[in-house]
């Protein structure tokens, strides 16, 4: 498994917008569970929102938190 850290998943929507978990997940080579998991804590700080089903976007909160994240 590679990076499936708040910064890598919220660079990617925030680069492809709203995306289904499974492209997350490849796109990071983790499992879709780890990543699912991974978002439903995004949304619970309000960083991302489920837009249907396993497809999330990220928020305006989620870009600006990236931008702190992207500072380090």
């Amino acid at each position: 498994m590679t990076n499936c850290s708040s910064r890598v998943l919220l660079g990617i929507l925030d680069e492809r917008g709203a995306v289904e978990t499974t492209a997350l997940a490849s796109a990071v080579d983790a499992h879709p569970m780890t990543v699912a998991t991974k978002c439903h804590e995004l949304q619970a700080a309000g960083h991302v929102r489920q837009v249907s089903g396993g497809v999330y976007s990220i928020t305006d909160t989620g870009e600006k938190h990236l931008a702190t994240l992207s500072e380090h």
